[in-house]
């Protein structure tokens, strides 16, 4: 132990105790040196043995010199004060020891104490008062798993509470087109149409129904994949502009049937990432498919792909009313819609950015989203290989 370090834990010490200490080990020095050196004559003066070894003493040095050594000098004042020194270093310590010992079951009884406060009101949180360096650490080391527990707790409660809205959510979404599919189904199974004109009309809804019924059921079954992290992905270079435009080009009849004009807009530098294109093309299909549901104002979408420093970026853009700033930041959220903020009722599941925010996630990439007045843009980054890096694929 240094002895700054024990200056500071003496410096915990109450002043009283400090000074009780000093005085008595003033004290029991003092005696100690006066039991000592009677001892010490005592076995001079009855001890053969001792008078011989100061006899021989004597007749070493010359009894001239033993006494100038003994009355003539500073070295017996400096010797007993030496001694009386070494002495109350001993008992200090001695006083030191006990009330740093009484201390720390102080501190454990306090820490006990503060344990069972805890178990009757988990809110209540260790104050590190303790005056032990161990306990101290013990105390931090508390709190870190107090800290955990209630981090746990927490995540547990959202989890609860997401399972909670996820079947509330979901059981709606489901039961409205299925609500549907049995109305109509009921109403053509009891031949309650007049022509089969009406009939071919009901079996139309009904179709409808149940693909959008599958779709529903397709995005939840793809989202609870990729949250439970089920999803086998199979990395390899990927070319983005090809695969950009393999989608526009999938999509060609879709377009032009809603009379959109689909603008691509591509830098010269190879544009290739690391991806699974199964994976990554589900992306860009949902915000090729938000742009052309949403783009009411002006029916244009425009594609863009550039490097970003080390970055692709890919942007769509399209341009419909634009999204609310309150709705922005919740926009890649599960379930949540902003259709009818956007003038659109659309009979979505709600899942579409959440799985394409959780895919990119995946690549390591990151998704955002800008919307104004005139446009709204989705900003998709990610990892350009390098010459070298795809070379070495």
């Amino acid at each position: 132990m240094s002895i700054r370090l024990l200056l500071l834990e003496i410096g915990l010490f109450s002043k009283w105790r400090l000074i009780t200490a000093i005085i008595l080990s003033t004290i029991l020095s003092a005696v100690s040196l006066f039991i000592i050196k009677n001892a010490v004559v005592g076995f001079i003066n009855t001890s053969v043995v001792g008078s011989g070894m100061v006899t021989e003493f004597i007749t070493l040095f010359g009894k001239r010199r033993v006494n100038d050594i003994l009355y003539s000098s500073h070295w017996p004042f400096l010797l007993k004060l030496i001694s009386f020194f070494i002495v109350f270093i001993f008992y200090f310590l001695l006083f030191y020891r006990r009330e740093k010992r009484r201390l720390f079951f102080k501190s454990l009884n306090q820490l006990v104490t503060d344990t069972k406060k805890y178990v009757g009101s988990p809110d209540t949180k260790f104050k590190p008062v303790y005056q032990d360096k161990n306990l101290l650490q013990l105390t931090e080391s508390i709190n870190m798993i107090i800290s955990k527990m209630d981090t746990l707790i927490m995540e547990e409660r959202n989890a609860q509470r997401t399972k909670n809205e996820l079947i509330t959510n979901v059981s709606h979404d489901l039961r409205t087109p299925l609500t549907s599919i049995l109305g109509y189904l009921s109403l053509i199974t009891e031949d309650k149409y007049r022509d089969e004109v009406e009939l071919r009309h009901y079996i139309d809804i009904a179709y409808e129904k149940s693909t959008l019924l599958h779709r529903l059921i397709q995005d939840l079954f793809e989202y609870t994949r990729v949250q439970n992290h089920q999803l086998k992905v199979k990395k390899e270079p990927l070319n983005i502009k090809e695969m950009l435009g393999q989608l526009v080009e999938h999509n060609r009849i879709e377009i032009e049937h809603r009379q959109f004009v689909c603008n691509e807009t591509y830098c010269s530098n190879p544009l290739i990432t690391e991806a699974d294109g199964n994976l990554l093309i589900r992306v860009f299909e949902n915000l090729l498919s938000n742009a052309l549901k949403y783009g009411i104002k002006k029916k244009q979408i425009d594609i863009c792909a550039t490097l970003d420093n080390k970055n692709i970026l890919v942007k769509v853009i399209s341009y419909g009313n634009p999204i609310p700033a309150l709705d922005l930041p919740h926009i890649f959220e599960r379930f949540y819609q902003v259709d009818k903020s956007r003038g659109m009722h659309s009979e979505s599941s709600g899942l579409g950015l959440a799985i394409a925010k959780s895919i990119v996630e995946i690549h390591e990439g990151e998704i955002k989203v800008e919307s104004g007045v005139e446009k709204t843009v989705f900003s998709v980054y990610l990892k350009s290989l390098s010459q070298d890096e795809q070379s070495l694929k």
